[in-house]
């Protein structure tokens, strides 16, 4: 967006109305700049000066759409003040406007065919993207009490169903329930319950073992006294007793045998035995209660405890739960749901609605212009980038003709040294065998 307040030094350069004075800048000439129009061509109709103008006004309309929507979100994900979360949302609209001004821009000229219409699928398709970033925050934004209260509910649920999970898994007494998920729910309430429960146990089976003895002696005794009595006093009992009266052998034997049976199951031992195994179980009954008191309190502590970090961990709402409980209050209520992708739809053809106006208002007037100034620009490159090849190479060719002379002057100079040198050599020959042979007869 770096020429919507400055204007294309090279248009300003070769501009087609060098002598239009520059005009300032106004309002529709602001909201023009946003659909990436060139001025100077646009000056050529400016019965299309309208047409752009509202295009413009449409982009800066889903540029400040998107600010909003982005200012609040930035309110859902933080508690500061929205005085310091206004840049963040600027400089966001400022994204989404250059974004629209490019894919405006990219539909200008008078192109046809597939390539055309495959630019414009793919530049709708990222505007349904934007669309969809720019209308879930405000969605959230809008529904926000409604989606609080729904996870605050959930959050409460949770909670309830965590305490209830605890106690479950952690009862006073007994074993935790079969059918219930116990794990990562057991708590540890220490082991003098256990401890003093098992004891218990221990003595309620020595109890009952001596109480079933007791019982089983007793039964026994009076039977053996009821044999003795008969016995002696002559009651008659066939097949069992003699009926004759009197300290006779039988008589004696019957008693022989619940002496016997007296010295060898001291009942009264026995009868103060279990007496003192139930003071013991009362005295342990005591402590398994003073126990189960204690490991009642070191649970409920501790189911506590897991259930303050719960709620400790629930404080802040973000922008997740806030979305998913979005989902949740839009699956129980059809008008919310309705609502929603209303909202999302409204919001998406705002984002497209740059694209969409640009595709119908067709090719306009401006667009052959802009066709025929970027040809004209082309050639004229192109011309430009051939005078100036054919001049850098005219200059290189005419510099490698100067070399080659001032190579071949060189060449003829070293020429002509080489010839006076080798004619000096001659001379030099002469002049020395001439010497020579006036030498010779002197010599004879």
């Amino acid at each position: 967006m770096v020429d919507i307040l400055h204007g294309s030094k090279a248009s300003e350069q070769h501009g087609r109305h060098p002598r239009r004075r520059r005009e300032k800048l106004s309002l529709g000439m602001l909201l023009r700049r946003f659909t990436g129009v060139d001025e100077k061509i646009l000056a050529s109709v400016p019965q299309e000066r309208s047409r752009y103008t509202s295009l413009g006004g449409v982009v800066v309309s889903t540029a400040l759409i998107a600010g909003t929507s982005m200012l609040g979100a930035l309110t859902l994900l933080s508690q500061a003040s929205p005085l310091y979360l206004v840049p963040a949302a600027v400089l966001w609209g400022l994204i989404i406007a250059n974004v629209d001004r490019f894919l405006i821009t990219s539909l200008h000229g008078d192109n046809d065919g597939w390539s055309r219409w495959g630019n414009v699928l793919v530049r709708l398709a990222l505007a349904v993207v934007i669309g969809v970033f720019i209308a879930e925050p405000l969605t959230l934004k809008i529904f926000q009490e409604r989606l609080d209260r729904q996870i605050m509910l959930e959050r409460d649920q949770a909670i309830s169903l965590t305490e209830s999970r605890y106690k479950q898994c952690n009862p006073l007494q007994g074993p935790a329930p079969a059918s219930v998920n116990c794990t990562g729910f057991f708590l540890d309430g220490g082991d003098q319950a256990l401890a003093v429960e098992g004891h218990m146990t221990q003595r309620q089976t020595i109890l009952k073992t001596a109480e079933d003895r007791l019982a089983a002696d007793i039964e026994q005794h009076a039977e053996l006294v009821g044999r003795r009595d008969r016995e002696c006093y002559g009651v008659k009992v066939p097949n069992r007793t003699t009926g004759v009266p009197g300290d006779g052998p039988e008589c004696k034997a019957r008693k022989h045998e619940l002496e016997t049976f007296v010295t060898n199951h001291d009942i009264p031992q026995q009868q103060a035995q279990v007496e003192k195994l139930r003071a013991e179980l009362g005295s342990l009954a005591a402590d398994r209660a003073s126990a189960e008191e204690e490991r009642a309190a070191a649970l409920s502590k501790k189911i506590t405890e897991r259930v303050e970090d719960k709620k400790r961990a629930y404080t802040d709402v973000g922008l997740l739960d806030r979305w998913e409980a979005l989902g949740t209050v839009a699956g129980q209520s059809g008008m919310v749901n309705f609502a929603h992708w209303l909202l999302r739809i409204i919001f998406v053809l705002l984002d497209c609605m740059p694209i969409i106006s640009k595709m119908l208002n067709g090719k306009t007037e401006y667009d052959r212009l802009l066709t025929q100034e970027l040809r004209a620009g082309s050639a004229c490159h192109e011309a430009e980038l051939n005078f100036t090849t054919r001049q850098t190479t005219g200059e290189y060719e005419i510099r490698l003709r100067e070399e080659e002379r001032r190579l071949k002057a060189e060449r003829g100079r070293i020429d002509r040294d080489q010839r006076v040198d080798e004619a000096s050599r001659d001379d030099e020959i002469d002049r020395l065998a001439r010497t020579f042979m006036a030498s010779m007869p002197k010599q004879r």
